[in-house]
C-alpha cells in the first residue's frame, strides 16, 4: 500500500511541475526569432544600439546582438516587441560582463 501512494505522490510532484508558473521574469527575458524569410521579432530588447540598412546592433540585457545583412528595415516597435525585416546574412552575439 504504501509503495502506491509514494507512486501517486511522485507523479502528483511531476504534474505540477509541468502545469507550474515559471520562475518570476521568466516572460521578460530578452527573446530573438529570427525567420527564414526575412523576418526578425525581438521581444524585451532593452535598447537598439546602431541601425541601418546594413547593420543593426541591440542590447538584449548580458548580451548585444549585430545583425548584418541588406535592405534592414524596422517595420514595428512596441513596448516589448521589435520587428525588423530583410536578409540577414549573419549574426554576431557578444557577452557583456
Amino acid at each position: 500500500m504504501k509503495r502506491k501512494k509514494k507512486e501517486h505522490e511522485r507523479l502528483g510532484d511531476m504534474v505540477k511541475g509541468l502545469l507550474g508558473q515559471p520562475q518570476p521574469g521568466f516572460y521578460h527575458q530578452p527573446v530573438l526569432h529570427i525567420n527564414c524569410r526575412g523576418q526578425i521579432e525581438v521581444e524585451n530588447c532593452k535598447e537598439i544600439l546602431l541601425y541601418n540598412e546594413e547593420v543593426v546592433r541591440l542590447d538584449m540585457g548580458h548580451w548585444e546582438i549585430s545583425l548584418f545583412g541588406n535592405e534592414l528595415e524596422l517595420c514595428s516597435m512596441g513596448r516589448a516587441l521589435l520587428t525588423l525585416r530583410g536578409k540577414v546574412f549573419r549574426a554576431e552575439f557578444t557577452y557583456k560582463e
